[in-house]
């Protein structure tokens, strides 16, 4: 039986082009197609697309703009490839060599759900997910971690510690070190777990401030050690909607904050991403996700995004995405390179994308 066409209820036909990227109705992605956050429930995207469909130059295209469009909004891109550079952008590589790091131990200072014991459970939770721990393991990581902010001298019951400065993992690994000088087996098992993660370094080192405009991790050097690279995004996403919250609800849907993620497989699993997903919106923190493979596309970050973006996709690929981003399964297989479908709430329509290269 062939194909059934797409409905032209749910498809629009394009009308002539417009020169101008970027209105005060927000930006053009290509054609006629204007997207702009604030018309829509939330500002979430999910993009998809093969390697050389253009998903790059969308992600560019659309960090490159908001600013205009938003002129306080923050844009923090967490880059796993290295390859999403941005004009007047603040940058930070994360690897051996770079004087950056991140901190996954930085306290959320929310006093109805933040503290340095809840922070222990949710670090101990991401090495449990990244590091593949035992239940005694990471039992061991949270008494590990209670015992480093203890020394710290920042305590659950005052919440005037918590600004204190945090413990590192450099505060961790001799906590570990003097666990196996006791005697302690479990804390010989967790030394050798944590191996690679202790050498490679990157979180002993201080933390940049995230208060630039373009800010971009370039994680692309971690993903040679396992788990490392969910850690950092992690750790990154996680104190991002802490310090959202911290701010409180916004006042209408203007957005404060854009995390962009090119590799959605890395968080498909994370907790702090589904929270954005679920409550971002309301602290003005939304996340743009994408990925070159449906599977890496979680089903929460489908159903809370707003806005989808569907480039060409591998053949193999084009019957699940057809029917989780709700398409004709022959227009999704049709798509050529910076061709793309996009649904807006109930609305979607193709187009021809206009690439970031384009636009600078």
């Amino acid at each position: 039986m062939p194909p059934k066409p797409l409905p032209t209820a749910i498809l629009k036909p394009n009308s002539a082009k417009k020169d101008n990227t970027v209105t005060t109705k927000g930006i053009i992605l290509g054609d006629n197609i204007t997207w702009n956050p604030v018309t829509l429930p939330n500002g979430h995207v999910v993009l998809i697309g093969a390697s050389g469909s253009g998903k790059t130059q969308t992600l560019k295209a659309i960090a490159h703009e908001l600013p205009q469009v938003f002129p306080e909004v923050r844009i923090i891109i967490v880059d796993f490839h290295g390859d999403l550079e941005l004009p007047g952008e603040t940058y930070y590589p994360l690897d051996m060599e770079s004087s950056y790091g991140i901190n996954p131990l930085v306290v959320d200072l929310d006093t109805k759900g933040g503290g340095p014991n809840l922070q222990a459970i949710s670090v101990a939770a991401t090495f449990k997910k990244a590091l593949v721990l035992g239940a005694n393991q990471e039992g061991l990581v949270i008494s590990i971690l209670n015992s480093c902010y203890r020394i710290k001298g920042i305590v659950q019951d005052d919440f005037n510690t918590w600004t204190r400065t945090p413990p590192t993992f450099a505060d961790v690994r001799s906590e570990i070190e003097a666990r196996v000088e006791d005697g302690c087996k479990e804390s010989v098992k967790l030394q050798l777990k944590l191996a690679a993660t202790f050498q490679y370094g990157i979180f002993d080192k201080p933390q940049p401030s995230l208060n630039h405009p373009i800010i971009r991790f370039d994680l692309s050097a971690l993903g040679k050690v396992p788990g490392l690279s969910a850690i950092a995004s992690e750790a990154l996403t996680k104190q991002l909607m802490d310090s959202h919250r911290i701010m409180g609800e916004i006042e209408d849907k203007t957005p404060r904050s854009f995390v962009f993620i090119d590799e959605a497989k890395e968080v498909k699993n994370s907790r702090s991403i589904k929270i954005i997903l679920g409550d971002g919106r309301k602290y003005g923190l939304c996340a743009v996700l994408a990925s070159q493979r449906d599977a890496e596309i979680s089903d929460e970050a489908i159903a809370n995004s707003s806005t989808k973006i569907v480039l060409m996709v591998d053949q193999s690929e084009v019957k699940r995405v057809a029917r989780r981003f709700r398409f004709a399964e022959n227009i999704v297989a049709a798509l050529q390179p910076l061709e793309a479908l996009v649904r807006m709430g109930t609305i979607g329509t193709k187009c021809k994308i206009k690439p970031y290269y384009e636009r600078v």
